[in-house]
Formats: structure tokens, sequence, C-alpha cells
């Protein structure tokens, strides 16, 4: 069969008379401005070419606007008219559609950039023990039906409640804000029981003033000591600027806190990863407003850690969580960092004792174990500045008890920190018997 659309184009070219200007035309000529059309034989029709669905579909567009010119043009400046409609519709048509295919990929692109930026940052091709959650911000946020929560705890559990803690999570990053205290709770809880440092975002805002009126008005910081194992950034990132021609109202925003764990990450564990030195951020072209030195005090003095351009460099200025109680050691994330990875590998050390009665030759047993972990970390580049094991006994009233209280000074902030570990050693030992408080002393 022919196709119908190239007959009836070629029963108006072969029967214009009332086109003078098409007079000589015919199936030769429009053979020549549409190709495809030579290989149409009187037998055959458009659906016997071998063409591609996308390449028949355009075809028959173009037969299509053929028909209507030779149909409705009365003359070439009729056609030209005719055409530059056309065009005009169809450039509409695909910016419109290509604007509203941008705007619901929108998710997904921030994702990729957040993604990217946590491995530029991590200086890592891959990660050893990495698990990526696909969940919108709202699934997360969702307390009264707690799927993805579970899920998460579930997962970081599964590494924790467990004799080997060798191979345990450090790092939780949920991209974007979390809102309500109720959630940002809720997560900050599932972090500091399972000892794995929480990194989260403020609203994205377009101005410092915002920023610090909102946050002023949600209690993010306050005196709970969970909150000591989560910081929260602001000042989002410029993933790419926006699209002028398909009239892009802003350029597309991406929250920091991926790109600011990659930079845990990579660095150590007791250097905040703040300043020009340790907090350049990479493969950032910048952030939505400028700050000025006066911008930032306040900011960071309100507990979230701003992200600042200078001289090309995006860098993240403050080591703050979002505790604010008396003990300087939980409002510095370095600090929290540190000491529950020593908490986690003695937990750890005393879990492969269990079952060891505690006598004078294990007690020395111990100690020289824990020292020799610590002088390990003693020192410059290293975790910690100094310690001494203040009392490593066995409970008088309950014999299954071993109490181990570790005096430690990180290097900032030049304070004494003291570690309290209880737990269980003797027949009754179990894997999550331990528990760790941090006091600062003086």
């Amino acid at each position: 069969m022919r196709s119908k659309q190239s007959q009836n184009l070629e029963n108006k070219l072969n029967n214009a008379v009332e086109i003078q200007a098409w007079e000589a035309f015919g199936r030769d000529v429009l053979q020549k401005l549409i190709p495809p059309l030579h290989f149409i034989s009187a037998e055959d029709g458009i659906d016997d070419l071998k063409l591609s669905k996308e390449e028949k579909e355009a075809l028959c567009y173009t037969l299509g606007l053929w028909e209507t010119l030779l149909e409705d043009g009365e003359g070439f400046l009729d056609m030209r008219s005719i055409l530059i409609k056309n065009l005009e519709q169809l450039k509409s048509d695909y910016e419109r559609f290509l604007k509203a295919s941008i705007e619901k990929a929108k998710p997904l692109e921030v994702a990729y950039h957040s993604v990217g930026l946590f491995f530029n940052n991590a200086n890592e091709a891959s990660i050893s023990r990495l698990t990526v959650m696909n969940a919108d911000i709202e699934q997360l946020k969702d307390l009264d039906n707690p799927v993805f929560i579970d899920a998460v705890r579930d997962e970081i559990n599964s590494a924790f409640d467990r004799l080997d803690l060798s191979s345990h999570y450090s790092l939780l990053v949920i991209p974007g804000y979390l809102g309500a205290n109720k959630v940002l709770d809720r997560w900050a809880k599932l972090a500091f029981e399972h000892k794995v440092f929480m990194v989260t975002d403020f609203a994205h805002l377009d101005a410092p003033d915002d920023v610090v009126a909102h946050f002023k008005t949600t209690n993010h910081v306050r005196n709970e000591t969970y909150l000591s194992n989560v910081v929260m950034t602001c000042n989002w990132f410029v993933g790419r600027g926006k699209y002028d021609f398909i009239a892009e109202e802003d350029d597309l925003y991406v929250p920091p806190s991926l790109a600011v764990a990659g930079k845990l990450y990579s660095n150590s564990l007791s250097q905040a990863s703040a300043g020009r030195k340790y907090g350049a951020l990479k493969g950032v072209g910048g952030v939505c407003f400028k700050l000025k030195k006066h911008d930032l005090a306040i900011l960071e003095g309100l507990g979230l850690i701003p992200m600042y351009f200078e001289n090309g460099q995006i860098i993240a200025y403050s080591a703050k969580t979002l505790f604010n109680g008396n003990n300087l050691g939980l409002q510095t994330y370095s600090v929290v960092r540190v000491f529950d990875y020593v908490s986690k590998v003695l937990i750890d050390y005393f879990n492969r004792k269990t079952f060891e009665n505690f006598n004078v030759r294990t007690r020395k047993e111990f100690i020289h174990d824990i020292v020799s972990f610590l002088d390990k970390n003693t020192g410059a580049q290293k975790l910690i500045e100094s310690f001494s094991i203040k009392r490593l006994e066995q409970d008088m009233e309950h014999k299954d008890r071993v109490h181990l209280e570790l005096y430690m000074e990180p290097y900032f902030p030049a304070k004494n920190f003291l570690i309290h570990l209880n737990g269980k050693i003797g027949d009754s030992g179990k894997a999550n018997s331990w528990e760790a408080h941090y006091e600062q002393k003086g």
C-alpha cells in the first residue's frame, strides 16, 4: 500500500493547476526535497521503508507540513509565513516539554550531584562499606509510617548489635532539611544510640538573614546529649546555573551535607573539616548567597555549619554540633567522633574477652592492650594528645560487671574528658551490654 499522505501530496503536486508557482513540480522534485520518498514505489508505502520509528514519524510530519503548504499557501510568501508559524510553535512546544522534563528530573539531578560531591571530597573511587537508600526526604520525615526510618535503623543495627564491630558504620548522611524537631530527634537518637555521626542540612533559603530568622524559631540546638551526634549545614551549593534557553527561573541548588560528609571521611577523625586548610570542598562552583565575616560569626554561633565562598573555593566554616550543653567536647564534632571511635574499639575489644574471668592476670592483660591501642593513636597528627587509665576494676557487688574510666585530652578543645565504660564481661556477657558516657573535667 502506498502512504495515504504521500499519495495525497503527489496528487496535489501533479494537479496543482490552481497554484501557478508549483506547475513545474512533480514527484521527481518532491523526492529531491524529501529523500526518503525516493524509496517509495507505487506498490509500497511508508511502513515498508527501512526506517526507525522516529524517522518514519519525522517523514510523516514532513509530508503533513508539505500538504499544509500546498493546501493553504497561495504563494511563496504565504508558505514562508506558514513555515515560520510552525517553527515558532515547535520551538514553544519543545521548550515547554523540555522545561517540564527538567523540572521532573530535578530530584534525580540533585541526588546525582550530591553523590558525586561525596566521592569527590572523600578522595576515593569506591567506599568499602557504603549503603545508599532511594528515598525522598518526605518519606524520611514520615513518623506515622516510618518504613524508611526502620530500614535505616535495621541496617545500622545489623553492624552494631554484634560482637565484632570492625565493620560498623561511622556516618549517617541525610541530604535536605528534616524540618520539625520530632523528626530531627528521631534520627538524632538513632545516630547517638549506634555511635554514628549524622550530617544533614538546614532549609534552603535565599539570604543569611532569612536563615538566621528561621533557624531561631526552630529550637534545633538544645541541651540534649543525642544532638551531639548531629551537624547541620546551611547555604546550599549551586549545582549548575539556570537554563536561560527554557526560561528556567533559578539555578539548581544542592544540599551541602554529602560534600561535607565526604570531607569528614577523608580527614582524620580528630581534625575538624572546617577552615581554609581542612574545610575546602572540591567540585563546587558556588553557593546560594555571599557571607561576610559578621554573617559567619552569627551562623556559627547559632550552631550551623555555613558554607563560605572565598577566592574560588567553598569552605565549611564551623565544627559545632547541635548540642549546646556545658560539655564543650560534645559541642565539637571532631571530639565526639574520636570519643565514639575509641568507645567502639574498646567495646569491640571487651566483647572479644567475654567469658574470660576477671583477675589480676587478665586485668594486667587488658590494661596492656588498651594502652597499646591508645599509644598508637596519641601524638601529633593522631587522635588524642594524651590519656591515662584511672580505673579498671571489677564491680564488688556484681562480679560480672567491669568499670573502665579513661581520661583523654583531645587536640581541640584543650580540655580533659573522662570516658566511662560500664559493661559485663563474665558469664552473662552480651554484645550490647556496654554503655559509654563522656564527662568534661576542668
